[in-house]
This record gives C-alpha cells, structure tokens and sequence, in this order.
C-alpha cells in the first residue's frame, strides 16, 4: 500500500541507498550508511520498519532476515514533496511555486531558464486574490 511520498530527510537517505540496490536487509542499508553519521544499527532498523508501517517500502521475511525494498519511485517521492511544498507554502499554486523557483535559480543565474517553458506570473499574482485583499478589509 502506497501512501505519502513526503519523507524525512532520515528517510530519504535510506530511500537513496536503497533505490540503486533494489532491496537490502537492515544491516545491507545501515553498512551503506556514511559512517560520520554513526548512526546505530538499531536506529537503521527502526526507521526502515516505521517507513514499511507507512508504505514507504515493502517488506519480505527471508530466514530470520527481513529484507526491504521501495514502495516509492524516485519521482513519486518528488512528485509528493513537491505537492507538499506547493500546498504548504503557495496556498496551492502551481504557478506562484514555479514563479518562486524562477525567481531563485533563474534569475539569480544559478541555472538557464529553458526557452520552451513558458514564463511563470509572478507568485503574488498567482495566490487566488489572497494577498491582494484591502489590508483594512476584516474579510477573512
């Protein structure tokens, strides 16, 4: 069963060891982890049974092993952040977040803005009237 793909930072470092190995037990994942971390193999553990209790990964006995894999494509976890980002911080708006991204990479040249997309509003356009209120209004 698939559920939220937002994760913890915790998870998805998990996520990023197990995506290119397919599946691995605890003590596969926790030897991938980078050791200045020190994390405990107790900690791997817990976290990659919680992530199975949330349908982050599935989970296979095998001996007295179990191992996991992902529930979650790559982009289906970034498709779910960036669902979470859009209805957390831009009420929603598609358009005020990809305006806000513009505005952050494009423009400050930390990336080449691709010809074919078109351009976004700006963000305070794009919020459904909500920022635009009279400040003096007591609508809510």
């Amino acid at each position: 069963m698939k559920k939220s793909a937002h994760l913890t930072p915790g998870e998805f470092e998990l996520m990023e060891i197990l995506w290119p190995i397919g599946e691995a037990t605890v003590k596969d994942v926790w030897q991938k982890v980078d050791p200045a971390r020190k994390l405990a193999y107790t900690t791997v553990m817990t976290v990659l049974e919680k992530m199975y209790r949330k349908g982050i990964l599935n989970q296979r006995k095998k001996g007295k092993a179990y191992i996991y894999s992902a529930a979650l494509s790559r982009d289906e976890v970034f498709k779910g952040v960036l669902e979470h980002i859009c209805s957390t911080y831009f009420g929603g708006s598609g358009e005020a977040l990809v305006a806000a991204v513009e505005k952050r990479f494009v423009a400050d040249g930390a990336v080449q803005k691709d010809p074919s997309i078109p351009a976004a509003p700006e963000a305070t356009e794009a919020r459904s009237g909500s920022d635009n209120r009279d400040p003096g209004s007591n609508r809510t």
